[in-house]
């Protein structure tokens, strides 16, 4: 019977965690917590030798993703290179309090915010910041999603903020915003009904082209002469890294190659595959969101986000863009798994 023991040999330690922070979610005995930069079972617990939740809730250990498809999707256009999806097209929220902390068009925040209002969810599981390093944070107000908006570069165990939201402050209708790697993780999580995927309501995908280990941000940045307190944003475009503070700094995006984390260097996911509603920048004019919307319940909730007068949409800009971007993360991720 697989345990803690095989997950921490097989997964953690053989660098295809992606710290996504299901097993700390999953351990009903909460031995399992954050730590040092990973999942990590501080003592070693008797409990655990009969026990193979956490082993069984890691997505990396039974990944299914035709099946997967078959359940949330049913029938839809196929895109190869973006997947299963209704519509394209770009979008900006009409908010200015909103615009004024969103990186792009404020969508993300938009949409929590029309489905906290309609009650169709109670709250959302998101990346907040302390600073500019990325922590899981249960957000469960419009203040809530407004104050954690924006793009944080590195890791955060979002995940492990789904048993807080649920038992801890007993929401029983919430939202998951995260990248591909916490997004199959959640689909996984539903799949093997894990015992709190019922609370799981909707999914926001983010388009991800890879994460930055924040330490290895904040190294560069000092060698620049500039601290991580002094950072106002961080934003990606024009095939570079740029960092806005007393100056603004750019860096080429291939600079940047010794900030990824391993695992991001077999992930063939850029638009967020298998969200509900997928939300980008690519594609679309400066200050404008690229909104992907998958599902029924995605299509759903942007109607009635778009008929509220919220928001303003327009058709996308550079569909073929998008493609060619996520071509180019899927020949890199094939290239990663053959080195």
């Amino acid at each position: 019977m697989p345990a803690y023991e095989e997950l921490e040999s097989e997964i953690i330690e053989n660098g295809l965690c992606t710290y996504c922070g299901a097993c700390i979610a999953s351990c009903p005995l909460n031995h399992l917590c954050w730590m040092d930069g990973r999942p990590r079972r501080p003592e070693q617990k008797a409990a655990c030798k009969d026990c193979e939740v956490c082993y069984r809730t890691c997505y990396m250990t039974g990944f299914k993703r035709e099946e997967i498809e078959e359940r949330i999707f049913g029938r839809g256009i196929k895109e190869e290179v973006i997947g299963i999806y209704r519509h394209v097209l770009q979008a900006r929220v009409n908010d200015e309090r909103i615009l004024e902390k969103a990186q792009d068009g404020g969508i993300v925040t938009a949409i929590l915010t029309y489905a906290l209002d309609e009650k169709i969810i109670e709250g959302a599981v998101v990346t907040d910041k302390d600073g500019w390093m990325p922590k899981p944070s249960v957000a469960r107000s419009s203040d809530d999603f407004i104050g954690a908006a924006g793009t944080k570069y590195g890791i955060s165990p979002n995940l492990m903020k789904i048993r807080t939201a649920v038992i801890d402050h007993a929401l029983d209708r919430i939202c998951i915003v995260g990248t591909p790697c916490h997004v199959q993780s959640v689909r996984h999580l539903q799949q093997i009904n894990f015992e709190l995927h019922p609370a799981i309501t909707l999914v926001i995908g983010l388009f991800c082209r890879g994460n930055f280990e924040y330490e290895n941000i904040c190294k560069t940045m000092e060698e620049e002469g500039v601290k991580i307190t002094e950072i106002e944003k961080i934003d990606v475009s024009d095939h570079h890294f740029n960092v806005y503070a007393r100056d603004k700094i750019s860096f080429p995006i291939t600079e940047t190659k010794k900030w990824v984390p391993k695992h991001c260097l077999v992930c063939d996911d850029y638009t967020n595959e298998l969200a509900d509603i997928s939300v980008g920048s690519d594609g679309s004019e400066d200050g404008w969101s690229t909104v992907i919307v998958r599902t029924e319940i995605g299509e759903e909730i942007f109607s009635g986000l778009e008929n509220s007068g919220y928001i303003n949409i327009k058709p996308i800009d550079d569909f073929d863009y998008i493609k060619e971007v996520s071509v180019r993360k899927g020949t890199k991720a094939a290239e990663g798994r053959r080195a």
